[in-house]
């Protein structure tokens, strides 16, 4: 277990203290990284498509970023969670930063919108149309876009809170497709941990490497996040249960608690590890 001392505190609102995810959807500020340009050119010659791409599983349309090099690619990193990676995590910054330093390999990016905040409250909670979607739809068509993606050498599925439990869930349903996971603060809490609790039982059922990070200021309990949605474990511990369970078979995932809260601050401070360790620069 790797540990990162880095400030970074709780967002508090009145006497209550409250998640940086719902805060943003409380006050309704669900940020939309849509531009007017469909096609822009970024640093270091990557280039950056804005697409949309229509789900029959799912029953929606969503926006895709894709960002690209001039070269063909050797890995694919999948960001669900668009809307806050682009905004909030300032990724594509960071991506920016790790290739100009020779970080990271030459990777093809795409960032997967959540659609809507109700969309992304659905589709995150271990929902097989959401892993038929990444596995039956966006495959197929990202590799019609980019044919260089069916040899990747690695392919990264990467999600943050919610979408960080809809990573491992996904790469557990479509094993065929991820060879990495990035869940940052993963809400294994979900469900009483059930996805821990099934891979507990059954084991992950996907040969892909795990990457968890969590904070250790992430302990509370008994988080009604809406009407319908009771947190009953802590983040921090719901994490460490999956943990657990991957390592009682084998799995050995690369874990980092960091000094901090459920917060965008510090997803931002770890993303540039867990990218290098996803995508290792080519020697």
């Amino acid at each position: 277990m790797e540990r990162v001392r880095r400030p970074c505190w709780w967002q508090s609102v009145g006497d209550s203290q409250c998640d940086a995810i719902t805060l943003l959807f409380d006050r309704g500020r669900w940020l939309s990284s849509r531009r007017d340009d469909h096609d822009r050119c970024c640093a270091n010659n990557l280039k950056e498509t804005e697409y949309r791409l229509r789900s029959e599983h799912l029953g929606n349309e969503r926006a895709i970023w894709i960002r690209e090099f001039e070269e063909p690619p050797v890995n694919l990193a999948v960001f669900l969670d668009a809307e806050f990676y682009r905004d909030r995590v300032v990724a594509t910054e960071i991506i920016d930063s790790l290739h100009a330093e020779g970080r990271i390999g030459r990777t093809l990016f795409a960032f997967v919108s959540h659609e809507s905040v109700a969309s992304r409250w659905r589709e995150c909670e271990c929902h097989p149309p959401f892993a038929r979607f990444i596995d039956d739809e966006f495959f197929p068509w990202i590799e019609s876009l980019h044919p260089s993606v069916r040899m990747a050498q690695e392919r990264v599925i990467v999600g943050l809170s919610y979408t960080g439990l809809a990573a491992a869930y996904v790469a557990m349903m479509a094993p065929q497709r991820f060879t990495r996971v990035i869940a940052q603060s993963g809400s294994f809490w979900w469900n009483d941990c059930w996805l821990a609790g099934r891979v507990a039982a059954e084991g992950a059922k996907t040969k892909a490497e795990f990457y968890l990070d969590v904070g250790k200021r992430e302990s509370q309990e008994n988080v009604r996040h809406k009407e319908d949605v009771l947190q009953e474990v802590s983040q921090i511990e719901g994490v460490r249960r999956f943990r657990d369970a991957l390592q009682v078979h084998g799995c050995n995932p690369k874990y980092v608690e960091f000094d901090g809260g459920h917060d965008f601050a510090c997803w931002r401070l770890t993303l540039p590890g867990a990218l290098k360790w996803a995508l290792p620069a080519e020697v």
